[in-house]
């Protein structure tokens, strides 16, 4: 029977797919007549879709949304037993020509997944097996560099390992944002298609920057930092490299903790974090006391609530207070 039923929280994984099925079912002949997109329709909506007869026009593809249906949340639709009934029907009787692709998108990082005690997920996997589409944990680089190789195969760019594990600590494991720094590396080394640890340090510079910044307040070299900082703001608004900065002080005060007690491997599947990338941290806290840290966050915090209030009107007057203990705490 035509339905696909797709599920996951890496929803780049979802599309691809759904391109992939719509190009075997339709070919090149993708139009209104034959493809239809709907995002969680009323139940009879719904029934309608999936008893939709064959057209004249041959094969029709309907993409239906429908994690209202399948995840288990107070907001979700609740069917009684013959509404129940009714969906049980509907899927058991789609036409031939009509192939119907269910999406469950799971929020990410949440790890939902569609209710299996649901009867309408009961009777439906016994007509088509869900793919899972989740998406790659932060310690699961050898397991992501395969797919992001295939990626730039895809766009005929050569990167090796070692470049691609880079690419992954410098942008993080999403893969949308992995694939939309490869399409850049593909204009930006256009004719010669060879990317390299340089190539992506030039081509990512505000995530390479924004990361060498953090390196330098914990290392304490407060002018190289002030003049780095002043680039960066050069080229974006503060917020995005306040938010980094404060999200990075939260992560390394919790490794410093749990550095005491525990392995790099338990902190990288605690905070779900590349363990490569928590051993280096750990090396980098253990150069700052925990009270620096803290007190740096604390200054970040204070800093963000002058910006905003216009306390301070200066983003680069706000670090230096930050960095020196104007607000109050000292480092």
């Amino acid at each position: 029977m035509p339905i696909d039923f797709l599920w996951g929280d890496e929803d780049f994984l979802i599309e691809r797919h759904v391109n992939k099925l719509k190009q075997e079912i339709l070919n090149e002949g993708i139009n209104e007549l034959n493809y239809l997109s709907v995002d969680n329709p009323p139940l009879s909506v719904f029934c309608e879709l999936l008893k939709t007869n064959a057209m004249i026009f041959g094969e029709k593809v309907i993409l239906i949304k429908c994690q209202k249906y399948f995840l288990d949340s107070r907001s979700n639709q609740k069917l009684d037993d013959k509404q129940n009934a009714q969906l049980i029907e509907a899927f058991n009787n789609v036409s031939d020509n009509i192939h119907i692709i269910l999406v469950c998108p799971t929020p990410r990082g949440e790890k939902k997944k569609p209710d299996s005690r649901k009867k309408i997920y009961k009777e439906l996997i016994k007509i088509t097996k869900p793919i899972e589409f989740p998406s790659y944990k932060s310690y699961e680089e050898n397991k992501l560099i395969p797919v992001v190789k295939s990626f730039a195969q895809e766009l005929n760019l050569k990167i090796d390992n070692s470049s691609i594990s880079f690419l992954i600590q410098t942008i993080g494991t999403s893969l949308r944002d992995i694939n939309t720094q490869l399409e850049k590396l593909k204009l930006y080394t256009h004719p010669n298609n060879i990317v390299t640890k340089q190539t992506i340090e030039k081509v990512v510079s505000s995530n390479y920057d924004i990361f060498n910044l953090a390196d330098l307040i914990i290392e304490k070299k407060w002018s190289q930092a002030i003049n780095l900082l002043n680039e960066i703001l050069q080229k974006e608004h503060y917020l995005p490299s306040l938010a980094f900065l404060q999200t990075t002080i939260s992560n390394l005060v919790k490794i410093k903790l749990y550095s005491k007690d525990m392995s790099s491997f338990d902190i990288a599947m605690k905070l779900n974090q590349n363990e490569f990338i928590v051993r280096k941290n750990i090396q980098k806290v253990s150069k700052i006391s925990l009270d620096d840290l803290i007190n740096l966050k604390i200054n970040l915090t204070a800093m963000e609530y002058n910006l905003k209030t216009g306390t301070i009107k200066d983003p680069v007057c706000g670090y230096e207070m930050a960095f020196f203990g104007g607000f109050g705490g000292r480092i």
